[in-house]
């Protein structure tokens, strides 16, 4: 076969920006940021809720301007929205500047939700070789991971030896360097974001459809369930290691930087396990898994709760390959991406709601607690009443 030198080159500025995609080095110190400047837990709780509201009030909008002025663009103005996201929260100290930072990022992240992989698949649909694509994003979701991964090293180390605003100023510049490399991709008239017709009525009609089946509706309350455990201790390592005495940076940069190791080995081992186990015992252990953690990090602001850390990235690792593969065998394939959409809706939804409650709570430990035991009885009623489904599965 002859060399493609344009497809090469396509392909290696796609990877170059999926490593730049999310080169969060701030992300693991924004709470001590935010903290530092007298934001209060259920301030931070509203950060991150203005934050999940933007993606999901933006998600259609911004797929339908990426159909309409192609993908290419999106990459470009996705970066800069995070960029200066960055530099607004970087350079702001009251709670009014910080919303409108998150907002930004919000903004930003729901612009990156398709078109990177679209333009990929186009790419290669047009050279007909589509039968790439799936090693051709592995690629490039492990360039993401590591990009990330490196991102926390290089923060922490920042952290350590200038302040908690430096790591925030890099964050955004790394972000622009992702633009400049979509400002060289070849862009591609007719691909579509998500591959199906993404306007408001179809993508509402089609929702109603896929909901009406028992087994999606049933996944759609599941998921609901599991996002809500999977973020909640994202959004609260920070205050965490704060309460425990442990807030080195370069550790925090390490932890960081590990922890997004870990998830990465678990996703590529979920089909061996869902051959091994089960669908159904893997839809048990994942929310049981983090729920339990939560209740043992309550007890122990210690060593071994920030080792549960780890725990959860087992289904974090996990979960989307396991649900995407439960509802891709009970939905038509014009209807795929919208009701994955669907599912990413309602958790970001679920969960803005949820974690300014739970965070409103007299302490991190009853927030964990509750979390937790909330967590295990809504995971054992959801399982015990879809059993009939799930026994399908």
């Amino acid at each position: 076969m002859e060399p493609d030198r344009a497809l090469d080159r396509q392909i290696r500025l796609l990877r170059a920006y999926a490593a730049l995609t999310y080169p969060f080095a701030c992300v693991p110190f924004l709470w001590f940021w935010f903290d530092d400047l007298g934001i209060t837990p259920p301030q931070y709780a509203t950060l991150i809720s203005v934050y999940y509201v933007t993606m999901v009030v933006a998600e259609v909008p911004t797929g339908l301007l990426a159909d309409r002025f192609g993908p290419r663009r999106a990459l470009i103005c996705g970066p800069l929205l995070l960029a200066l996201g960055f530099v607004v929260i970087g350079a702001s100290s009251t709670f009014p500047a910080f919303c409108a930072g998150e907002a930004l990022l919000g903004l930003g992240h729901s612009i990156l939700s398709g078109p990177p992989a679209a333009l990929l698949f186009e790419s290669l649909r047009r050279r007909g070789r589509t039968g790439e694509f799936h090693r051709q994003e592995a690629i490039a979701n492990t360039a993401r991971l590591l990009g990330t991964a490196g991102a926390f090293l290089v923060g922490g180390a920042l952290v350590a030896a200038v302040d908690i605003p430096a790591a925030i100023y890099l964050t955004a510049g790394l972000c622009a360097m992702a633009a400049v490399f979509a400002w060289f991709l070849d862009d591609l008239e007719g691909s579509t974001q998500r591959g199906v017709d993404s306007t408001g009525p179809s993508l509402l009609q089609r929702a109603w459809t896929d909901l009406r089946h028992p087994a999606v509706a049933w996944l759609l309350v599941y998921y609901v369930v599991l996002f809500a455990l999977l973020r909640f201790p994202f959004h609260t390592y920070q205050p965490f290691l704060r309460e425990v005495g442990a807030e080195d940076p370069l550790a925090i940069g390490f932890l960081f930087f590990a922890l997004n190791l870990v998830a990465a080995p678990c996703s590529r081992l979920t089909p061996w396990l869902c051959r091994r186990f089960g669908p159904v015992r893997l839809f048990w252990a994942m929310p049981l898994m983090i729920s339990l953690s939560l209740l043992l990090m309550a007890g122990r602001p210690d060593g071994l709760g920030i080792a549960l850390f780890f725990v959860h990235q087992i289904p974090f690792g996990m979960h989307w390959a396991v649900i995407q593969d439960y509802a891709n065998h009970r939905i038509g394939s014009e209807a795929r991406a919208t009701t994955l959409s669907v599912l990413s809706f309602a958790g970001r939804i679920v969960f803005s709601i949820a974690f300014p409650l739970a965070m409103s709570l007299p302490s991190l430990t009853d927030a964990y607690l509750w979390t937790g035991a909330i967590g295990s009885g809504a995971t054992v009623v959801v399982l015990l009443l879809g059993r009939r489904i799930t026994r399908e599965a």
